[in-house]
């Protein structure tokens, strides 16, 4: 045993051990190093196993058009008082009357007061008169805007407010109640005829239609009808010479439809 010991304590014993040691580090390096070149490489077959996979999906993107007409059944018209005073106190308080009588006027043929509304009330003062005697004044501008649901009685009011005091029309425009109903069947047929236009499209293709993907809607705008500007016209009869014809109105939709296009 003493023998042994001492052949471990000498130098070769010494130097023995050593290369030992660093065999067995050696051994140990190597099998973390083949451990960390692994990883990666298992990192990457589950990075690859994860991708998607790319979209082959075929698609037919259409534009479908519909339409809907309307008979107008309602309109707006703006009529107007304007005073003029070389006093502002003496135009604002002949504009008030003046306007106040045709509010009573309108109101005497059915127009409820829901139906008017004062949209502008304005005050300035201006150079009238000719050039050689010219004289300031204070102008006062009162607009009413009257809702007629019923156009029959539209001539009769527009000519009672012109009797009454109002010296301007400004504007006349023709709507209609039923708007959103029109709408609907505008949508409705501008998708059918997207549809149809895809339905063809995969035909052509010797492919079948699958569902749809996207929709959407352009226009649909509710439309407006105006008539020419009215003029001044302090007489009954000269109102009832101008003509009021509504005609019609017309709603048109587009729909934007994404189909799916699958194999025959």
């Amino acid at each position: 045993m003493m023998s042994r010991i001492r052949h471990l304590l000498s130098p070769r014993g010494i130097a023995w051990a050593g290369t030992a040691l660093l065999l067995g580090l050696a051994v140990v390096l190597s099998g973390c190093a083949q451990q960390a070149l692994a990883a990666p490489e298992a990192g990457a077959a589950r990075v690859a196993a994860a991708a998607p996979t790319p979209d082959t999906t075929r698609t037919a993107s259409v534009t479908g058009v519909g339409k809907a007409t309307l008979t107008p059944d309602m309109a707006t018209v703006r009529v107007g008082v304007r005073s003029e005073h070389r006093d502002v106190g003496r135009a604002v308080e002949q504009n008030i009357r003046t306007a106040q009588a045709v509010y009573d006027a309108v109101k005497a043929l059915g127009v409820e007061d829901k139906d008017l509304q004062t949209s502008n009330f304005r005050v300035y003062q201006t150079t009238t008169g000719p050039s050689n005697n010219p004289r300031q004044v204070f102008v006062v501008e009162n607009t009413v805007i009257i809702t007629v649901r019923n156009l029959d009685d539209l001539g009769a009011i527009i000519a009672a407010a012109l009797n009454a005091g109002a010296n301007q029309v400004d504007d006349l425009s023709f709507g209609a109640s039923n708007y959103e109903q029109a709408l609907d069947e505008a949508r409705r047929q501008a998708l059918e005829d997207a549809k149809a236009q895809a339905q063809l499209m995969a035909e052509a293709l010797g492919m079948r239609l699958g569902p749809p993907r996207r929709v959407s809607f352009g226009g649909g705008a509710q439309p407006v009808a105006r008539a020419d500007m009215y003029k001044a016209m302090p007489m009954m009869e000269a109102a009832a010479e101008v003509p009021i014809e509504s005609g019609e109105l017309m709603v048109q939709v587009q729909a934007y439809v994404e189909f799916d296009l699958l194999g025959p």
